[in-house]
């Protein structure tokens, strides 16, 4: 495609360089032919009148010598006329045609007929003949005597090689002056064509290429010179701005479309495991209170052997971690409105701190709060001290095979562009890794040993967060694991205690 593209741009500019060049040669080449046929016919006719004006002079000396009968100015007369450099020879004739003064060296010929017309009637004549082998260009005068009559004639003749030589260097100096001003009016028409054609047409391709393999935001930039080229790019301009525009419209509609999609099947789930919930709640709980009562009246009954208490102690314990089971998919499958009122962040967090004092000693942790801005959201109080109960017991049992010392903290921050409020709990625990961080939010998934969790606590506490007009997140960490509750803000202030 490329390599076609170039090829066209060439024919392009070939096609549109061969009319113009021949144009401007053919207007060129006639106006140089017109010029020096007129630039001719002008120095034809200088030396014609310099000719004259030379015969003119000689003839009024000659009228006067022809009144001498001894006619002896005539020689110095004729010799002074023969230095001038375009003379080529004066000849003056008596009445009857013969001549009486010529070069002994030259070769006269048959005497011109216009010499005959000039001392019949008078007149003044023009010829062109050859002398002594030399082309010349004849004026012939007659001579007049004291009546005004015809007493003989002169002929002053000037070789036609002078004028056909300045002819000739005007002629060169012509066809260099044209070639010139063509290769200066070639170059011309070559750069406008690249300027105003060749390179506009290139930025017109590469940008049709560039649209063609879906770049959009390509844009294409004429110079202002372009004409009707910079119109055709800035439609094209357009038309990417409108498809672009359109392609994002259409695939921010299909994320929302995937996104619903989601949704409804995450509703439906969710559903399904409400109906599961609290049936298994129905036709498990009140067996498995049966079975718990039973259990411990025959642990409380006597002295039993050690393998039987064991074994009793165990089954207890199995009841009661089903029942915890239970409870949590009844507790994840109830849809209940969250009660909204003004909740200080800090109280919450505090609450909830208080609550873990017991899981922080078994677990030999820390749980450090640094200095929470003073914020207030509208919420739930026992939902969100929900949340984070669930975010702090995970980030808790994350730490339990993690080296000493084993640290939570939690910290707070208010985006007041975003009207949030932002509450993390951080820990330096082994972390979670990068493929599975948004599965933890799954219901059912989770990543710690067989029977020490149900994988529903961090999916309520989403559930709970996105009722609030919230979000539950994991912050990407070089080490341990942070996870961000952002709440909209009802007030807020800058950090405090």
């Amino acid at each position: 495609m490329p390599t076609r593209g170039v090829r066209t741009r060439r024919s392009l500019a070939t096609w549109l360089l061969i009319p113009l060049l021949a144009t401007v040669a053919v207007v060129m080449g006639t106006f140089a032919v017109w010029a020096l046929v007129q630039r001719e016919r002008t120095l034809a006719g200088e030396a014609h009148r310099e000719t004259h004006a030379y015969a003119t002079a000689l003839g009024l000396a000659l009228n006067a010598a022809f009144r001498d009968p001894q006619r002896t100015d005539v020689p110095q007369i004729v010799e002074h006329i023969t230095r001038q450099p375009s003379v080529y020879a004066v000849l003056v004739y008596e009445a009857d045609g013969q001549a009486i003064l010529r070069r002994d060296t030259l070769d006269l010929g048959p005497r011109p007929l216009q010499v005959d017309s000039a001392l019949a009637d008078g007149g003044v004549r023009e010829v062109e003949r050859t002398i002594g082998d030399v082309d010349v260009f004849s004026v012939v005068y007659p001579i007049l005597g004291d009546r005004d009559e015809v007493v003989g004639a002169f002929e002053v003749a000037q070789p036609l090689s002078f004028v056909r030589e300045e002819m000739e260097r005007t002629r060169i100096r012509f066809i260099l002056n044209t070639l010139v001003l063509f290769l200066a009016v070639t170059a011309l028409i070559q750069w406008l064509v690249r300027r105003l054609v060749s390179e506009p047409l290139r930025r017109l391709a590469e940008g049709a290429q560039a649209f063609g393999r879906g770049e959009l935001q390509h844009r294409m930039r004429l110079g202002a010179g372009s004409g009707e080229l910079a119109e055709v790019a800035t439609e094209f301009n357009r038309m990417a701005q409108s498809l672009e525009q359109a392609r994002t419209e259409l695939v921010q509609g299909a994320e929302e479309r995937l996104a619903l999609a989601r949704h409804v099947r995450h509703s439906e789930k969710m559903a399904a495991l409400g109906q599961m919930a609290a049936g298994l709640a129905h036709e498990i709980g009140a067996p498995l209170h049966v079975v718990r009562g039973r259990a411990d009246l025959l642990a409380r009954r006597g002295s039993r052997p050690e393998q039987e208490a064991r074994d009793l102690r165990i089954i207890v314990e199995q009841i009661d971690r089903i029942t915890g089971i239970v409870h949590s998919l009844l507790g994840f499958a109830r849809h209940r409105e969250p009660d909204l009122t003004p909740v200080g962040v800090g109280e919450v967090v505090t609450t909830v701190v208080e609550l873990l004092a017991s899981e922080t000693r078994r677990t030999e942790a820390d749980i450090r709060i640094v200095p929470l801005p003073d914020a207030t959201v509208r919420g739930d109080k026992d939902q969100l001290q929900q949340v984070l109960l669930n975010l702090l017991l995970n980030a808790l049992q994350a730490l339990g095979e993690a080296p000493p010392p084993r640290v939570v903290e939690v910290s707070g921050e208010v985006d007041s562009e975003r009207n949030q409020v932002f509450i993390r709990v951080s820990d330096n625990g082994p972390g979670i890794p990068p493929g599975i961080r948004e599965r933890v939010f799954e219901p059912f998934f989770t990543t710690k040993a067989t029977g020490v969790g149900t994988g529903l606590g961090l999916a309520i506490a989403r559930r709970i967060a996105e009722e609030h007009g919230g979000s539950v997140g994991v912050v990407p960490t070089e080490r341990g694991t942070t996870m961000a509750l952002a709440l909209p803000l009802i007030s807020g202030v800058s950090h405090g205690s």
